[in-house]
């Protein structure tokens, strides 16, 4: 006997590796929560195999409920904006066609056309553009804090984040030709020193959103609904946690430096830095990179420096003077669920992002902030202060952002008051303060994990939205 066809959502995933694997734990958790649901996953060619491991994962069940669509367009540069434009103009065509055929047989289950979509925030309304002619529910998924998308994008009374974007904008847009000013020159034209007030998190200024020129969440949630220009109903799903084990794989030659400082040194002993896969100190901060590295091994840990970034530049001569010595090694690769599994693991230099953000929080590994702008602002700001879960790094700010923290603190950027910083936040990741923050971390992961477990609150949000879409 045939039953009813499947529910086919369209998931338009953010072209980067960090979205790639949060969309992939969160559409396996839908798939897992509703047997009735099919999932066609848009993307671009260079995410495909991370998209396939993290599916080969995941029980059959949701495998064979699970296609990975790929993009007719392709990005000819790895820019992020280049990759969205990319898929921009290939979505919409593929939809509309979609949306007018016939139900299709996978060989197991008989798939609907589709009735939603399900679209990744950084691209920024991609499913509406056509969706007069595909007439399909659009619903925005933010992978990340609460905190952070109202810093971005909340209305006047909630961070006002869209202010500086519509003004840069509007700027722009009385531009003669052939007399447009550079973008930079704009964007400081327009950043203020306005104090932005977000529900749950310290007040920050206006020029703290982009640091390199380049319990927060219930009280953040109830601020969201009224946050924006029009109501919208949250659903707050969890993160995006890969709680299944860590795949085993071969050792290598991260594994022997943790085995080797574990051994040697002891537990906590190894610092692990990495800045994801597209962000990287800018050449004017390379001086103070290798300040912060000297000072790391000067205070007798080690160093794991991941470079995985395509803008990950580091002159031969700088990698041979800071690797010489065999404290310091610098993987273009790591398995960074492995490195902050490890015991010799002390604490995380990172950018901030949402995704290791979540996956030290998991693995009760600190965190030492160094962001660069998007959500790594306010992540550092709620885990660093609000949470007392790491530290996060001021002296290395560029651009605008290189004069005051809020309230007082002065940013003079000098090679000294880096090194001064780095020392401090050391010495004290070493005492009491980072034994607290580690125990932070600890209490912290076990909310998240049960968030997500049967019964837990974004377990029952992902139970809400299900229904809401028609699964």
């Amino acid at each position: 006997m045939v039953g009813a066809p499947l529910k086919h959502i369209v998931f338009l995933a953010g072209p980067a590796g960090s979205h790639i694997g949060a969309a992939m734990i969160f559409n396996a958790r839908l798939l897992s929560k509703f047997p009735n649901a099919y999932i066609s996953l848009y993307t671009i060619a260079s995410c495909v195999a991370q998209a396939e491991k993290y599916l080969g994962m995941h029980s059959e069940s949701v495998r064979e409920r699970l296609r990975i669509v790929v993009s007719d367009v392709q990005p000819v540069t790895p820019l992020p904006t280049d990759a969205i434009l990319a898929i921009e103009k290939g979505f919409n065509e593929w939809i509309l066609k979609q949306s007018g055929t016939s139900p299709f047989n996978t060989g197991k289950h008989t798939v609907a056309p589709p009735s939603c979509i399900i679209e990744d925030f950084i691209h920024g309304g991609t499913g509406l553009m056509e969706q007069e002619k595909h007439k399909l529910t659009v619903v925005p998924w933010w992978p990340g804090a609460a905190g952070a998308m109202l810093a971005q994008l909340g209305n006047e009374e909630n961070g006002n984040g869209s202010r500086l974007p519509d003004r840069i904008w509007e700027a722009m847009s009385r531009q003669n030709a052939g007399d447009e000013k550079p973008f930079e020159e704009l964007y400081k034209a327009e950043l203020s020193d306005r104090v932005i007030h977000v529900p749950g998190l310290p007040p920050f200024y206006e020029h703290e959103t982009a640091t390199q020129f380049l319990p927060q969440e219930p009280m953040v949630i109830e601020a969201c609904t009224g946050a924006f220009s029009r109501p919208l109903k949250p659903f707050c799903v969890g993160p995006a946690l890969d709680l299944p084990p860590t795949p085993i794989s071969e050792p290598d030659s991260t594994d022997e430096f943790l085995d080797k400082a574990y051994a040697e040194l002891g537990p906590r002993s190894v610092i692990y830095m990495a800045f994801g896969g597209f962000f990287f100190p800018l050449p004017e901060s390379v001086h103070h990179l290798e300040i912060i590295i000297q000072q790391i091994v000067a205070q007798g840990f080690r160093l794991i420096f991941s470079l995985s970034s395509p803008f990950a530049q580091l002159d031969q001569l700088l990698k041979d003077k800071i690797t010489k010595d065999g404290n310091v090694i610098l993987p273009s690769w790591t398995n960074q669920l492995k490195v902050l599994e490890h015991p010799a693991t002390h604490y995380f230099i990172s950018h901030g992002g949402w995704n290791s953000t979540a996956e030290a929080i998991l693995r009760n590994v600190p965190i030492i902030f160094w962001p660069f702008a998007l959500d790594q602002t306010t992540n550092a700001t709620h885990i660093a202060k609000n949470l007392n879960c790491g530290f996060e790094l001021i002296q290395v700010r560029t651009g605008p952002a290189k004069s005051k923290a809020y309230p007082d603190i002065l940013i003079t950027g000098s090679d000294e008051a880096v090194r001064e910083e780095i020392n401090n936040v050391l010495e004290m990741s070493k005492g009491a303060k980072g034994l607290q923050q580690r125990l932070n971390m600890k209490a912290l992961g076990q909310i998240m994990k049960k968030s997500i477990q049967k019964g837990g609150s974004g377990d029952r949000a992902l139970e809400e939205l299900g229904h809401a879409i028609g699964l």
